[in-house]
Order: C-alpha cells, then sequence, then structure tokens
C-alpha cells in the first residue's frame, strides 16, 4: 500500500479548512483563570452544556465542563470564568430581577451567583445525583432544581434552604421549568414521562408518558397555554397545559432532541438536534407554533445542543459540538457572529520532539499549541471528519493522525505541520485506525483499529519525508488493537487488545514473542520506559501493572484505580510513572516501586492522553472535559 497522491482522487486537500490564531504569549489571559493547583495553563474552554442571556442582552453565560463563562454579546469577548463547582455545569437560570442566576452541576449542587460581580453567594446541598436542570419561580421567590437522584428540589429564596422534594418520576429528571404565571411547574425524566405539579402545593397534577422515549427538554409557551417537549426519539410535541392533550406532533428532526424554546412573543418554537444529517451534522429547526410547519432550518457539521433568544427577541445563540456558539438574526437568520474556543473533548494530545508544539486532537479538529505561550498556532478541520490519534515523525515537521468517518476512517493522514497541509494518507485496514506508534528510530509507523491486524509502514526521508510500503502485518488480536508501544531499541512491539491481551511482537520477523495473559480486560494502554527496563500497561479493570521487560514478569503487584486507567506516560528519566484515568485524575507514581507521589486534579471529566514534555518540566492531560491542563513539574517536590 503506498501514500496517496495529494492532488489524486483524495478530496482532502480540497476540504481541509485552516484557521491561524494570532495572540501574544499568554495575552489570551483566559488560558490562566482560575486554574487548579500546580496547573501553568489551561488550553481551551471545555465543552458547552446550556447557554443562557443576562436579563439585560448585553451578556451571556455559557456553562461548560470547567465552569460558567461570561460572555460580551456585542464584542464576543470573553469576560470572566466562574469557578466553583467540582464538575460539569450543566444548567443556568436567572432569577426575574436579573440580580442572581443558579447553576446546576454534576457534583450534586447547585450554586447561587451574584449576576454583578459573579461572587458565588450560596451553595444549595439536598441532591444526591447529578442537578440538570434549574428554573426560577417568576416571582423570584423560589427555585426548582431537577436531578439524577429521581426527585425535582424546591428551594426558599429568602433561607436558601429547602422547602419540599417532588417525587413521582422513578427516573432521572433531566428538565424542569415553571409557567409564566407560576402556577404549574413541569418536568421531564429518562422513563419517558412528564409531569405537571401545582406550584405551591407540590402536589401532582397531571402525568404524561411517551413509550421508549427519554425527555430531556421543556419549555412552557409564554402565554403558559402550550409546554413543548423533546427527547431522543426526534419528534417535538405540543401539549395542552390544562388538559394535558397532545396537540401536535412536530416530526422534520431525525433523532435527539437537546433543546426547545420558544420565541419572546411565542410564535415560534425552536428545536435543536443531534440528526446526523448531513452525515454526522445536527439541525435547528424554526417552527410556526399555530400550524406546526417549519419556517427555517440551519444546518451545522456537528451535533447542535442547547439554544438561547435574546431578551428582546432579536438574537438566537445556539451553540455546536464544533465547539462554536453562533450568533443569528431572528429575522433573516443571517450569521451575526461566532465565538470559538470551547471543544467538545481533546482525544490525544503529542509534543513536538523539540518540544515547541503541542499538537491536540478535539474530535473533529487537529490543534497546534505553543505551549510555552499558550498561543494556539493553527487548526485544521476537514468537514465531516474526526481526529482521534496524533503522532509527530521524527522530523518534527509532520505529523500522522488518524479517525474519520467511512472511508477516510481506515487511512492515516499525513499534515505538515508549518503550513497546516493535507500531505497524503495511506490505507490498509479493513475498519477504523484508533492507535498509532513511531519507532524510536523514526524508520517505522504501527497501525492498530478495529479489524485487528497491526500495520508496521516504512517511513521514508529524502526531500520529502513520506510514508511508503507496508512491511508487516501483525495477526494475532481477535478484537482490536487499541494502544501500540514500540521498545526504545525499536526491536519490539508491544500491542494491548480488546480480546484482553497484551502481546510483544519482534519487528524483525513479524513473529509474536509471547502474551501476557495476566491482564483480565480490555488493555487500554501500553508503554516502554524510556530506558526500556519497564513495560506498562493499563486496563479497564481499573489496573495499573508494570512489568520487568527482562524477566517479562510484573515488577510489583497490580495497582487498583477506581476507574480505567486510560493513559500512560513516563518521564524522560524512567523514574516516574504518570497515568491518567476515567477519574479525571492523573496519579504519579514511583516507576519502580509503585509509590504514590503525587495527584493532579483539575479536570471534570475522564483524562484521555498524557504526556511529558521532552525537557520533563511540564506534563500536559488531555480530557473529555474539552480542555488541556500544562502542569508545572519544577516547583513539584515529588521526594524520589
Amino acid at each position: 500500500m503506498r501514500i496517496t497522491n495529494p492532488l489524486g482522487i483524495t478530496l482532502l486537500l480540497i476540504f481541509a479548512v485552516l484557521l491561524s490564531f494570532q495572540s501574544n504569549a499568554f495575552s489570551e489571559a483566559y488560558t490562566r483563570w482560575h486554574l487548579p493547583p500546580g496547573a501553568k495553563a489551561r488550553l481551551g474552554k471545555g465543552s458547552i452544556n446550556a447557554v443562557k442571556y443576562f436579563p439585560d442582552g448585553n451578556k451571556l453565560a455559557v456553562a461548560t465542563a470547567i465552569g460558567i463563562w461570561i460572555y460580551d454579546v456585542h464584542t464576543g469577548e470573553a469576560l470572566d470564568l466562574l469557578t466553583g463547582h467540582t464538575g460539569q455545569v450543566y444548567s443556568v437560570a436567572f432569577s426575574p430581577d436579573g440580580k442572581m442566576f443558579a447553576t446546576g452541576s454534576g457534583d450534586d449542587t447547585v450554586l447561587l451567583w451574584d449576576a454583578r460581580t459573579g461572587e458565588q453567594k450560596a451553595a444549595l446541598i439536598q441532591h444526591e445525583g447529578t442537578v440538570s436542570s434549574v428554573a426560577f419561580s417568576p416571582n423570584g421567590e423560589m427555585l426548582a432544581s431537577a436531578s439524577h437522584d429521581n426527585t425535582i428540589q424546591l428551594w426558599d429564596m429568602r433561607t436558601n434552604e429547602p422547602l419540599k422534594t417532588l417525587w413521582g418520576h422513578g427516573d432521572s429528571v433531566y428538565c424542569v421549568a415553571y409557567s409564566p404565571n407560576g402556577e404549574r411547574l413541569a418536568s421531564g425524566a429518562a422513563g419517558g414521562t412528564i409531569r405537571l405539579w401545582d406550584a405551591s402545593t407540590g402536589e401532582s397534577l397531571k402525568t404524561i408518558v411517551l413509550q421508549d422515549t427519554r425527555i430531556e427538554t421543556i419549555a412552557f409557551s409564554p402565554d403558559g397555554r402550550v409546554l413543548a417537549s423533546g427527547g431522543n426519539d426526534g419528534a417535538v410535541y405540543l401539549w395542552d397545559v390544562g388538559t394535558g392533550e397532545r396537540l401536535n406532533t412536530l416530526t422534520a428532526h431525525r433523532r435527539y432532541i437537546h433543546s426547545v424554546l420558544f420565541s419572546p412573543d411565542g410564535k415560534t418554537l425552536a428545536s435543536t438536534s443531534h440528526d446526523w444529517y448531513p452525515r454526522r451534522g445536527g439541525t435547528l429547526h424554526l417552527w410556526d407554533v399555530n400550524t406546526g410547519t417549519v419556517l427555517k432550518t440551519l444546518t451545522y457539521q456537528r451535533r447542535i445542543g442547547t439554544a438561547a433568544y435574546s431578551p428582546d427577541g432579536g438574537t438566537l445563540v445556539s451553540e455546536g459540538y464544533d465547539g462554536t456558539l453562533r450568533f443569528w438574526n431572528s429575522s433573516t437568520w443571517e450569521l451575526l457572529k461566532t465565538i470559538t474556543g470551547h471543544a467538545p473533548r481533546v482525544t490525544s494530545i503529542a509534543y513536538a520532539p523539540d518540544g515547541d508544539i503541542l499538537a491536540c486532537t478535539v474530535e473533529d479538529k487537529l490543534e497546534l499549541w505553543a505551549p510555552h505561550t499558550g498561543k494556539r498556532l493553527k487548526v485544521i478541520a476537514v468537514p465531516n471528519m474526526d481526529f482521534h490519534s496524533v503522532v509527530y515523525l521524527a522530523d518534527g515537521k509532520t505529523i500522522a493522525s488518524t479517525g474519520g468517518l467511512n472511508f477516510f476512517g481506515m487511512q492515516v493522514r499525513l499534515w505538515d505541520v508549518e503550513t497546516g497541509r493535507f500531505m497524503g494518507s495511506f490505507a490498509g485496514h479493513t475498519r477504523h485506525i484508533t492507535s498509532l506508534a513511531l519507532s524510536s528510530d523514526g524508520g517505522i509507523l504501527a497501525s492498530g483499529g478495529h479489524d485487528g491486524p497491526i500495520g508496521l509502514w516504512e517511513v521514508r526521508t529524502g526531500e520529502q519525508l513520506r510514508v511508503g510500503d507496508l512491511r508487516q502485518t501483525l495477526v494475532g488480536h481477535t478484537r482490536y488493537a487499541g494502544t501500540l508501544a514500540f521498545s526504545p531499541d525499536g526491536g519490539t512491539l508491544a500491542s494491548g487488545g480488546y480480546d484482553d491481551t497484551l502481546r510483544l511482537w519482534d519487528i524483525r520477523t513479524g513473529t509474536p514473542l509471547k502474551t501476557l495473559t495476566k491482564d483480565t480486560n480490555w488493555v487500554r494502554a501500553v508503554l516502554y520506559s524510556p530506558d526500556g527496563s519497564m513495560l506498562a500497561s493499563g486496563n479497564r479493570d481499573n489496573t495499573l501493572r508494570v512489568w520487568d521487560v527482562e524477566t517479562q514478569e510484573l515488577l510489583y503487584p497490580p495497582i487498583l484505580h477506581s476507574a480505567d486507567v486510560t493513559s500512560l506516560a513516563y518521564s524522560p528519566d524512567s523514574r516516574v510513572l504518570a497515568s491518567g484515568n476515567y477519574n479525571s485524575r492523573v496519579y504519579l507514581r514511583d516507576a519502580r516501586t509503585g509509590a504514590d507521589l503525587h495527584i493532579f486534579t483539575g479536570h471534570t471529566s475522564s483524562v484521555s492522553r498524557i504526556a511529558y514534555s521532552p525537557d520533563g518540566k511540564t506534563f500536559a492531560s488531555g480530557s473529555s472535559d474539552g480542555t488541556v491542563l500544562l502542569w508545572d513539574l519544577t516547583t513539584l517536590n515529588l521526594n524520589q
């Protein structure tokens, strides 16, 4: 298999989009806002979960995985990042007088904030599960919070004390809303139930049941007569609030409805969806409430999450899975402004050999950052294509990446670091490629994927570095090879598979050397120490194992984590072994003894990839919360 001619049949060069961002060294102040202890910068703003206009219409509150971002809607400038929750923030609601807002989080709490200063005013603690939705009563005297603990909690806003707990759904409650007159409270849950409650007494008045549906979003019309709901069946339903009768079913969407909202004049209903149309895109439909007809459809290349109307109804803001906030004129549907910088999740990171660039894959983008300054250098994006894994080739000028959809998922693609130009691709797998590894001499690139076999590709240097012929195909895994690592001498390849095995291969002959069968579950990560004496493996059974390469025996008993081990990194001197986990933490341990040295905490979701800088002074961790944290190791006393 040879490299595809970039000017030939591939369309990637035509569709590749390059965006360059100009900023001064750490002049992007937000990269240093509210960092966790030990971190010196945060790259990215986190994944978006909800948006809400301030009542005066001048600012926007954006609930994200790492906190609440406050934006100036006129300039798009980030004004503040409010942190206080220890989990992702899923919902935001303003009090009627605009002086305060509430947020609900995955840390099971509701926090109250001063809308003018951003100061945290109170923490409401009662729930025993994620707080998915919050809503103020129209008179501002009560707050309702919905939770995955199957309850709705009513709070007295004069005392910040709980008033009443509403039971009845029997499943996680995803959404809650007050009627405009404050007499009714509506809620939607995972079991397909919508309940209408007497807002003053908490009495359940009506129950609507939709079979095989999860209710994710509800909204009252401005006159309070109609309730709209949406869920995972792709339909928007309109209900008569007085009788509970279904008034209409709006069926233009294909899949999940993430939000429904009425325009302030009540004539239009907006709904956002993860339609997978076109391909993995999403749609925003604008409906005529009276007739149920579609007035306008806005399409995204990625999923559309939540949306919000400005108080005057003149603008609609929508957030996409591509990490953008888009502002639309609600009369002409002209795109007015786009705010960028958010990301759904970080899937892979890699330092350049000289440490001057950090490459990060964030779902559908490959981002290049200058880690010493926090400057984002380039963004490479290809429509309808994901980036899953990334590795620098030895020259430091070329990046190899995996990921994509359909045919493209079976290719490894090459990119010029300086220009971002697509240089070509090679293919030899029959299913998606998910893992890459480069030999220490830079001469061989290994690729593994869902089909099981591992490809070894020759990397040739000359006037232009290229990946050439397929040298070997290593066959042995019965399920896909999700992680690969070369030994420092280049003679052995370790591969971890979803067949619960860790396998060692002779690179010169392509023959299997040994299968380590002591791993009892999917092997998610493997890595050799730089000195070649140790091989570490991380598993889905929450264990970390370290093997003596010479004896092929465990150096010490498996270390148990509280969650899956997702990624591994050795310090350049081989003395420290770091492990990233589903529990959002990074652990540093003595590589020879397994003794605990330090724990980095600060991510709000699973840690997907970790890496030491080549000089060993900085440690990078990428997370499903949509950020990369850079940790300062120069001030860390590991007491080794």
